[in-house]
């Protein structure tokens, strides 16, 4: 699955154009949602986060919004219309992106891929990988420890409530969050994850996770059907593809922790189940 293969989508509403960009405007309105930015940086100063926010403009309930975190955010909010937002009229959205816009894959690459060491072993890729990687435990602590309670605070979000969405690596690094913290999330959206990245580290991964305290994680994982076909090096990776899926839905079902969803979508590739797996997450949301 490329790197740079997540979807080049349409623009939002008039007005969300100037929210994202650099100017002295940081907050704007739909009809149904405040708009509003923020920032964060990575712990060693070296990445730049910029936060959409959509928020009800009803008051809100007194445990706060329900809410959908997305990867990728920057994509995310380029896609969204004002019938996505129609769809969540009681959700807050996150979109969680960079400052150096949509197209930044070497920071995203670096900051949704797990260690590829874990538990003494080391995971070597196939093909050999030269992007920065392997980024995703510290990037998941800068969500825990900072943007989430940031976020809540400010926007009366409901820390019980609330979702993390992400396409391709960003789905791989919703269901490394699942493992590493089960309890952050109550529902974890995996849109054509990556989860034959440095195979078998994510099987491995599965095998020493946490568990959640108290009753279920959800997770969602939709995927496109890959066609079998190529050269005998793509035939290999499609079947070890295969192999991961496979053992990964046996695994994740038979856990009374976990609340497995799990669907193919043929006809669909890619890049298109981004904007597939965005709007059957809001169409969702996030249950109680």
């Amino acid at each position: 699955m490329h790197r740079r293969s997540f979807l080049a989508a349409t623009s939002f509403i008039a007005g969300l154009s100037a929210l994202r960009s650099r100017s002295a405007l940081s907050e704007t309105s739909s009809p149904t949602h405040r708009l509003a930015q923020r920032r964060f940086d990575s712990a060693d100063g070296q990445r730049h986060y910029q936060v959409f926010v959509a928020v009800p403009v009803a008051d809100p309930p007194a445990e706060g919004w329900p809410a959908i975190y997305m990867l990728d955010g920057n994509a995310a909010f380029d896609a969204l219309q004002q019938a996505d937002l129609d769809l969540v009229r009681d959700h807050a959205l996150v979109g969680i992106g960079y400052e150096e816009g949509r197209n930044d894959p070497d920071n995203r690459d670096l900051d949704y891929t797990p260690p590829f060491s874990l538990d003494g072993m080391t995971f070597p890729a196939d093909p050999p990988s030269m992007e920065k990687a392997g980024g995703g435990d510290v990037f998941l602590a800068l969500m825990a420890e900072r943007m989430l309670p940031q976020l809540a605070k400010e926007f009366s979000l409901d820390p019980t409530r609330r979702m993390l969405w992400g396409h391709s690596y960003g789905g791989l690094f919703a269901v490394n969050a699942l493992f590493k913290q089960p309890d952050l999330f109550r529902s974890y959206y995996a849109i054509s994850p990556s989860l034959s990245w440095h195979a078998p580290l994510m099987l491995h991964a599965e095998g020493v996770s946490q568990h959640r305290a108290v009753g279920q994680s959800e997770l969602v994982i939709l995927y496109e059907v890959v066609e079998a076909g190529g050269d005998e090096r793509r035939r290999a990776r499609l079947q070890r593809r295969r192999m991961i899926f496979d053992e990964m839905f046996k695994r994740l079902g038979a856990r009374a922790d976990i609340a497995l969803t799990h669907r193919a979508y043929p006809g669909e590739n890619h890049g298109s189940m981004f904007g597939v797996g965005m709007r059957a997450a809001l169409a969702r949301g996030v249950p109680k």
